[in-house]
């Protein structure tokens, strides 16, 4: 995932501790994202300081043992312009809570850098330098008027992103597309299940393994119109580059390339405009390509139907 342009490693993804770890959450109310109405800080503890809540926790459900790292804002609001993405940039003190949409929090965890952050009005230096199981603590308000919660998730930070093998590793991958049919007007998560296999019969499982969770970096996704059954049209027509994703692709624990795409935007497309897309219904190619290791790897084409 990317902040601000920037390449930060989702906390599910297996991230080490000499990266930059982007801890990150989506609140969803009644199937919907949804904005708090205040976020207050974000702080890491050990996992094992949270075997009883009381050891981190006060009665009234505030943090009140000192953690590892807090991230924490000028305002509460998370539509104040402290919460812009915008404002990030990798440093000693980047210690800020961003929002990337409605819904969504990230913060960064960095540690490429001696990070600092704050603790009840106090500097703190980001503790959580070590492999290990972690929480993250949010504690924010969901309403108006109501009292401050804590939202309390688990993470670990992980060293064997390193190591050695003897022989040149050997990486096939395969994909699948889903959904394969959708409505016009649609806005949709098209999906890209990805499977990292490694062909090596020699190295040991505890590396095979290392490659079922998310080992893709620099995904990006392509989609392009099929126009074959208009001649008088161009073959394909490019509605979304791999260029116009950068920011917005993510990828899941399990190597799922996940795009939304609005098709409801086909309709004013530069291309329908200048007359190249012909119906906007029709066959669609999707194409993602990403890092693997020391490979760059753009899938086969897939496709789509829009109906």
């Amino acid at each position: 995932m990317k902040v601000n342009g920037y390449d930060v490693v989702d906390w599910k993804n297996r991230p080490a501790v000499l990266q930059r770890v982007g801890i990150r959450i989506f609140a969803i109310n009644d199937g919907e994202l949804q904005d708090f109405n205040s976020v207050s800080a974000l702080t890491i503890h050990n996992h094992a300081n949270n075997l009883y809540p009381s050891s981190i926790l006060t009665s009234s459900q505030l943090v009140s043992a000192t953690p590892l790292m807090g991230f924490g804002n000028s305002s509460v609001d998370p539509l104040n312009v402290a919460f812009n993405a915008s404002n990030y940039t990798p440093g000693t003190n980047a210690s800020g809570i961003f929002r990337l949409g409605t819904g969504q929090y990230v913060a960064v965890l960095d540690g490429t850098v001696a990070l600092s952050g704050a603790w009840q009005g106090s500097a703190i230096k980001n503790a959580a330098s070590s492999t290990g199981n972690y929480i993250a603590v949010w504690t924010v308000k969901q309403s108006t008027g109501s009292d401050w919660k804590t939202i309390i998730n688990p993470f670990e930070l992980f060293d064997d992103t390193f190591f050695v093998i003897t022989e040149p590793l050997l990486l096939r991958t395969s994909h699948i597309l889903a959904p394969k049919t959708i409505k016009i007007g649609s806005k949709v998560e098209l999906k890209v299940g990805t499977e990292v296999t490694v062909e090596n019969k020699n190295i040991d499982a505890s590396i095979k393994n290392i490659f079922k969770d998310s080992y893709l970096t620099s995904a990006l996704m392509e989609i392009k119109k099929i126009n074959d059954a208009e001649p008088n049209l161009p073959a394909r027509v490019t509605v979304s580059s791999f260029t116009n994703s950068t920011n917005y692709v993510d990828v899941t624990s399990d190597n799922t390339i996940v795009f939304v795409w609005d098709t409801s935007l086909l309709a004013t497309h530069a291309e329908t405009l200048a007359g190249n897309l012909g119906s906007l219904t029709g066959i669609y190619s999707v194409q993602v390509k990403y890092n693997l290791f020391n490979e760059l790897i753009y899938s086969d084409l897939m496709y789509i139907k829009v109906i």
